[in-house]
């Protein structure tokens, strides 16, 4: 997907028709740029608005939303793409307690996975990510991603799950403590929309982030996150 996303493209990740779309770009304020004769969308406005704004959409409307995305990149969107991701990339990190070390960590044991190589330019785009605005939802998860990731060289698309000693103050609006970190890094916009939509229908429970933070380790997580996801796929 180019850097420029025109309203059709955007009613697209959002499984949206042109006029629901057009409204709900016109409510968030997303300004134009013309591109190659048409008004457009910058790919990060529009990418940093639904990471967001989809922690406020209807259940009903992600999963329309992952539907379409999984149907544009051409994948069953019935697949357990979060538990297949995450296999290996659950982290137990035993000495974060500042936001910008928890930076550090998710950038240096994403390098180690061999998708990013460059340690610093993915701390950089991180850091720069939570300056523009921070990941953290109220349920105390944050969807951390790089701002640019076209400024990256990513050999393949990585999800991440970080479980610091105690949760850490990470500029959650309304000054809610973060204690579960994701690391989305997805060249593609439509497949990191569509593991966006669905992990945000898979937080919408209370019960399922407690017991992560209560899991003794990661193969226990890993279990549940494999159950709540079947329980989610099903009721596409």
């Amino acid at each position: 997907m180019d850097e420029y996303l025109s309203l059709t493209d955007t009613a697209r990740c959002l499984g949206m028709s042109l006029k629901e779309a057009s409204r709900e770009v016109e409510r968030a304020g997303l300004k134009t740029v013309l591109y190659q004769g048409r008004k457009c969308y910058l790919r990060s406005d529009i990418m940093d608005w639904l990471t967001r704004a989809f922690g406020r959409i209807a259940a009903d409307r992600l999963a329309a939303a992952e539907h379409s995305n999984a149907q544009t990149i051409g994948i069953d969107p019935s697949e357990l793409i979060a538990t297949d991701k995450l296999f290996g990339n659950i982290i137990l990190p035993c000495r974060v307690g500042t936001a910008s070390s928890m930076l550090r960590t998710i950038a240096s044991d994403a390098c180690r996975t061999g998708a990013v190589f460059d340690e610093k330019a993915l701390l950089d785009q991180l850091t720069r990510r939570e300056d523009a605005g921070s990941t953290a939802l109220r349920c105390g998860v944050a969807l951390t991603h790089p701002l640019i990731v076209s400024e990256l060289y990513v050999d393949h698309s990585l999800l991440m799950l970080f479980r610091p000693p105690h949760p850490l103050p990470f500029g959650e609006e309304s000054g809610r403590l973060t204690a579960l970190f994701f690391l989305l890094v997805f060249p593609e916009a439509n497949e990191h929309l569509h593991i966006l939509a669905r992990l945000n229908r898979m937080l919408r429970s209370d019960g399922f982030i407690k017991d992560l933070l209560r899991a003794p380790d990661q193969d226990t997580m890993l279990a549940m996150i494999e159950e709540r996801e079947t329980e989610i796929v099903s009721r596409l």
